[in-house]
């Protein structure tokens, strides 16, 4: 089979689906995976012959998009920061609107600055502040064991240097150390928010760090502001992704706990989506 008569195939039984747009990138997204075939190649090489492998790869990965299984679950990776990061069902799929609570970060330019990233998941948000950041001391927690796995494979990928330990931050947590800077995208979808949810986020990735308790959508933000009071230094930083939803809420609970100077930033879809507060 050629890669064209592939794309015939992928096309004809996705496209009643799928978005004809998505449908063509999703296209380019496996063929460069699986057959290491780039636009430019592809255009110049249509009746380039798939080996058996690539083929059985390829015929595969239609029966999971048919499923709504997310691409980056079914290449096992996922782009953030311009590094490529691996990913599985035990993380979420890194967004670009998180890259954009990185470049809040990168846009202090902190310099030999003690950093905590709060439930890192891939290790996305910690792993390009400490490409970027040479000087600063990185720290990463997670709930979830399966997720630090992922993460120190993509520190190790990336040649980056990151303290990762397994933390539940809903325990009351006392350390002798404090940060300097304190970041998280803590789970802020709420059980409101679920019914709107596409089948491809819902069914694939993981709940735990999506979902906030049913009674108190801002549960993980207090959780992480018990933890600033004893560990977050005075005029430390803290960085958080929020739910659009909840932006006043949070903004409140930050004047609550003492945070001055708080800030509320969209992200590219024009969704109040981070907010950066100092403590006092």
């Amino acid at each position: 089979m050629t890669v064209l008569e592939f794309k015939n195939i992928f096309n004809k039984n996705l496209e009643s689906q799928i978005d004809k747009n998505e449908l063509n990138e999703l296209f380019f997204w496996l063929i460069d995976h699986y057959c290491k075939i780039d636009k430019i190649h592809y255009i110049v090489n249509e009746n380039y012959q798939l080996n058996n492998q690539e083929e059985n790869d390829l015929r595969k990965a239609i029966k999971l998009l048919k499923k709504e299984t997310p691409v980056q679950y079914i290449i096992g990776s996922a782009e953030f920061k311009g590094m490529n990061f691996s990913v599985n069902s035990n993380v979420l799929i890194p967004r670009p609107e998180t890259e954009e609570l990185v470049d809040w970060i990168l846009e202090d330019n902190p310099k030999n600055k003690k950093i905590l990233d709060i439930g890192t998941g891939s290790g996305c948000i910690a792993i390009s502040l400490s490409k970027f950041l040479k000087d600063c001391l990185i720290e990463a927690w997670d709930v979830s064991k399966e997720a630090i796995s992922v993460a120190k494979q993509n520190c190790k990928k990336q040649k980056t240097k990151i303290s990762f330990k397994l933390i539940d931050i809903r325990n009351n947590i006392y350390l002798d150390e404090k940060f300097d800077i304190i970041v998280s995208n803590p789970p802020y979808v709420t059980q409101k928010d679920k019914q709107n949810m596409s089948k491809n986020v819902l069914n694939f990735e993981p709940h735990l760090a999506l979902f906030t308790p049913e009674n108190d959508p801002l549960f993980y933000y207090k959780k992480i502001l018990n933890f600033c009071e004893g560990h977050l230094k005075s005029n430390g930083c803290l960085f958080l992704e929020i739910n659009e939803n909840l932006s006043k809420n949070v903004q409140e609970l930050l004047n609550d706990y003492g945070f001055h100077d708080i800030k509320l930033r969209k992200d590219f879809r024009q969704k109040n989506r981070m907010i950066k507060a100092v403590k006092k």
